[in-house]
């Protein structure tokens, strides 16, 4: 028996080295496949520029460049966490499992909000023909299939994994540096990537004529770039001040986020989500779907102020790892040995 062999005999926790190794695999061959949709996608964008106007809309680059985007960054991350995972990394168990729960609890929102949207969308695109009735069924519950395990099922497994003691044991074994995301608690660490997602996601609204919701209107063009750059400094601060434990970091998520909701609220009680949605640059064929299909009314005010409540809710619960200087480093000196 080597020694590691009797270390691991001794000590209190099962070795999930497999597990990790497993769970590193397969999160490699799904950023590969969606590596594998990048030169489709970009394919079918330039396809599309070469069909005649009479036989269908050719896609907008404007709405397939984000899509593209957003699997370049899918891939890099499931083949970096998988790759972090196969060699058992504290860094990688920390955030796939903060992002795991965000993945998780967004998800169920989600999959509630759009199992409502969804049946209604789907019978209207069979009742006014835009697919034979039957198809339109089957297409209906193969997608709410879909989003269940890919929004719920998924994501709920990669938490009980990496939420497991032995799976953090066996990390902190096999990687015995002290990493970055050692360095804050992982309940603080999940706001610090949301607000980073969020600061490093805006530009993209750029893509969208920056079609942004502000206090009663939609503000558009230079007006609209100019809010978004705002939001998108505040985030970046918030997220990297959250990191840092820092209390005003605490108290600027808050008042943003309170902010938001209230300039949504008004905008949306004056201007309709289909507006909104045009204002975007949508092509007309998904403006028409989006028309007979988003809920409009009571059902988004009772959503957001879902989303509001949820959020104001956990950062109240954060609030106990924002501490003044010393606290911290009483925190750090604790949780780093």
């Amino acid at each position: 028996m080597n020694d590691y062999e009797e270390t691991a005999h001794s000590s209190s926790f099962k070795d999930r080295k497999t597990g990790l190794v497993v769970f590193g695999i397969l999160q490699i061959i799904f950023g590969g496949f969606c590596a594998l949709m990048i030169p489709f996608m970009i394919f079918g964008m330039i396809a599309s520029a070469f069909i005649e106007s009479s036989t269908a809309a050719p896609v907008r680059p404007t709405m397939m460049i984000p899509a593209i985007l957003l699997y370049v960054v899918v891939a890099v991350w499931f083949i970096w966490m998988g790759i972090g995972s196969i060699k058992a990394r504290r860094w990688a168990r920390a955030l796939l499992l903060v992002t795991s729960w965000i993945w998780l609890v967004g998800g169920i929102g989600g999959v509630i909000f759009i199992l409502l949207v969804m049946p209604d969308m789907f019978d209207k695109m069979g009742e006014n023909k835009q697919m034979p009735a039957g198809a339109a069924l089957i297409v209906k519950y193969v997608a709410m299939v879909f989003m269940t395990v890919f929004y719920v099922i998924i994501p709920a497994v990669l938490v009980l994994f990496y939420g497991s003691k032995n799976v953090k044991a066996t990390c902190e074994f096999r990687d015995t540096k002290v990493r970055w995301t050692d360095k804050c608690p992982l309940p603080v660490l999940a706001v610090s990537l949301m607000f980073g997602l969020w600061a490093v996601s805006i530009p993209s609204m750029g893509f969208y004529g920056w079609a942004i919701p502000f206090f009663g209107s939609i503000l558009r063009g230079m007006r609209g770039a100019a809010v978004g750059v705002v939001f998108m400094l505040l985030s970046g601060y918030i997220a990297w001040g959250s990191y840092r434990l820092n209390i005003k970091a605490w108290w600027g998520a808050v008042l943003l986020i309170v902010g938001w909701a209230i300039s949504v609220g008004i905008t949306f009680s004056r201007v309709s989500m289909p507006d909104y949605y045009e204002k975007m640059n949508f092509p007309e064929q998904q403006l028409d779907i989006m028309k007979q299909s988003i809920p409009q009314g009571y059902s988004m005010a009772l959503f957001s102020g879902l989303w509001l409540v949820g959020f104001l809710g956990y950062l109240l619960y954060t609030r106990r790892y924002f501490a003044r200087p010393a606290e911290q480093e009483n925190f750090l000196q604790q949780r780093i040995p």
